[in-house]
């Protein structure tokens, strides 16, 4: 039994992934959430690439 890494959720589930990693009771609700958070917390922190150079 794990409890789901989403601190909101809690929820308790049975890891039944051939390697056993499976962090969240369910990729739709919580996992996509906290992906998004994390995605754009990278790109607020991540400098802004350069354009590239007319010639």
């Amino acid at each position: 039994m794990k409890t789901c890494r989403n601190p909101a959720c809690g929820e308790a589930f049975y890891d039944r992934s051939r390697n056993g990693t499976r962090v969240w009771h369910d990729m739709k609700t919580c996992g996509n959430a906290l992906n998004l958070r994390a995605s754009r917390a990278r790109r607020q922190h991540s400098p802004e690439p350069e354009p590239p150079a007319a010639g």
